[in-house]
């Protein structure tokens, strides 16, 4: 498969689990209105308890699916499958390191997924981070 198509397809993916993370997030928060009397502060560098529960909540997604079945909706829908770079079945403690370092290829402005474009197994930064990689299943899987 092309590197571009590849980026475009994992991306795609992305979009697909963000949109869904977005939901989530909105729910986790709502969950908390009754204890703060509706005062939820958005998620901002100096409101940490809020952003370590938001990323909670993200893990238990991500990475609940990522250990569970090696797909989250997104992936699933664009057939890939996240595994250990052996093939195996992706532990906790991988995921985790795989979801921390998602969100600095992010940070990095893209440039951790602009990665695969480069990388000599279109891997992008955070799959070389975490020793994890994604694999495309066929389309009758």
């Amino acid at each position: 498969m092309q590197r571009a198509k590849i980026l475009f397809t994992r991306l795609a993916s992305a979009v697909y689990d963000g949109l869904i993370l977005v939901a989530l997030w909105i729910f986790a928060t709502m969950l908390l209105m009754p204890f703060t009397h509706g005062a939820i502060q958005p998620p901002l560098p100096w409101n940490l308890p809020l952003d370590l529960y938001i990323l909670f909540v993200s893990f238990l997604y991500l990475g609940g699916l990522w250990h569970k079945t090696g797909q989250t909706l997104g992936m699933r829908a664009w057939r890939w499958k996240a595994v250990t770079r052996d093939g195996g079945r992706i532990g906790y403690g991988r995921a985790l390191a795989r979801m921390l370092a998602g969100l600095l290829s992010w940070l990095l402005l893209g440039a951790g997924w602009l990665w695969i474009l480069f990388d000599r197994d279109s891997l992008a930064l955070h799959d070389r981070l975490s020793g994890t990689k994604l694999i495309r299943l066929p389309k009758d899987a």
